[in-house]
């Protein structure tokens, strides 16, 4: 499993390496030791990963690698999400538990076997289900489009193929949590699931789950980290309420979502480069032109990175309610917020904020509004 990740390096303070020493007749919490033949560097990085969402690391020690390639060290650090990284190209994500003995094993940095940590064994099982889910569901109708369209087949067909995709996604997500439920109970590999975790039906299970991992884990890292993903749900389930959003449009104008959403809004995240996204730009407009007059508003959020690539889109499929972007990709502010990590993502909100339906798509998403002013 390969992962980039921004690292950040330091020295360990004076007083920080006395405290590690003066354990140093105790049992340690882990130890990790191997052998990675043709390695080019005589060190390997060990880093904690801070931010599994955002790809964030500190680099906190490098283990020394013998000519033959062997290195072994003993770390008294608390149960965490770590990484090795060798030759500075290679990276191995780790779930580490207290106790456990690692054993890192390779004939080179590509066929690098990780045993002695169940946790690290869970972490690979669900990434193992992860793309195997991902291309049963999803990838699959991608690659029907794909042949579709090399076929000159109608917009139509390629359409109804794009809101499948979408629902399979959906689907896909929801296998996850299935995996999630059955079988990472309070596992340390718990945490790197978390980016993809759904709320609705999910948000009990979820709050039960992360209740119990504090009881096992008080005052670890992690446990902090799994709440906020838990309250950040719960803001953005139904029921929840969208706080107020401003970010600038095309002419470079903040708008404020307070001051334009109507009796029903329709906060929609998407992107140039978001093929269902772009689809999906039809039954807005037809949505918009039925309904605007009568209450209902559009307030578009690009996930975009390049301006003109946004601004390309906006012509093309006339998306002449409000759209506005800082042209920040995922890294808009706004996308952490509300934990943004899937495109498209949308959230329907009443006059006063409040969620009444989250990723709502194609004939669902109109058959909702239909109902909604269709009822008044």
């Amino acid at each position: 499993m390969m992962l980039n990740y921004i690292r950040r390096f330091f020295i360990l303070p004076l007083f920080t390496i006395l405290f590690i020493g003066c354990f140093s007749e105790k049992e340690p919490s882990f130890t990790i030791e191997g052998s990675v033949s043709n390695l080019k560097e005589n060190f390997i990085l060990l880093e904690v990963i801070d931010d599994i969402q955002n790809n964030a690391t500190t680099v906190i020690d490098t283990l020394k690698v013998s000519e033959k390639g062997e290195f072994k060290s003993d770390y008294f650090l608390e149960p965490n999400i770590y990484a090795l990284t060798f030759d500075g190209i290679k990276t191995i994500p780790l779930a580490i538990d207290k106790g456990q003995h690692l054993e890192i094993e390779g004939a080179s940095i590509d066929n690098i076997k990780v045993s002695g940590s169940v946790d690290t064994d869970l972490w690979n099982a669900y990434e193992s289900f992860r793309k195997e889910s991902l291309e049963r569901l999803v990838k699959s109708v991608r690659n029907n489009i794909k042949n579709l369209q090399q076929e000159n087949a109608n917009e139509d067909e390629v359409a109804k193929l794009r809101e499948l995709e979408v629902e399979n996604y959906k689907k896909h997500l929801a296998e996850l949590m299935n995996f999630v439920k059955e079988k990472m109970g309070t596992s340390m590999a718990v945490y790197p699931t978390s980016i993809r975790w759904i709320g609705g039906e999910n948000l009990a299970f979820l709050q039960k789950l992360v209740g119990k991992f504090e009881e096992k884990y008080p005052t670890s890292e992690i446990t902090e980290k799994l709440k906020s993903r838990v309250k950040l749900l719960e803001k953005t389930s139904v029921g929840g309420t969208i706080s107020n959003i401003e970010m600038p449009n095309s002419s470079n104008e903040m708008i404020n979502l307070n001051n334009i959403q109507k009796k029903y809004t329709l906060v929609d995240f998407w992107a140039s480069w978001c093929p269902p996204c772009r689809t999906e730009s039809k039954l807005l407009n037809s949505l918009y032109s039925a309904y605007n007059a009568k209450g209902f508003e559009i307030y578009g959020i690009s996930l975009d990175s390049k301006r003109e690539k946004w601004l390309n889109a906006l012509e093309k499929d006339n998306r002449i309610w409000t759209e506005v972007s800082t042209v920040k990709g995922f890294k808009t502010d706004i996308s952490t917020e509300y934990g943004i990590t899937a495109l498209p993502t949308n959230f329907l909100i009443d006059a006063s904020g409040k969620i009444i339906a989250v990723n709502i798509h194609g004939q669902q998403l109109k058959e909702k509004i239909d109902e909604l002013f269709l009822k008044n």
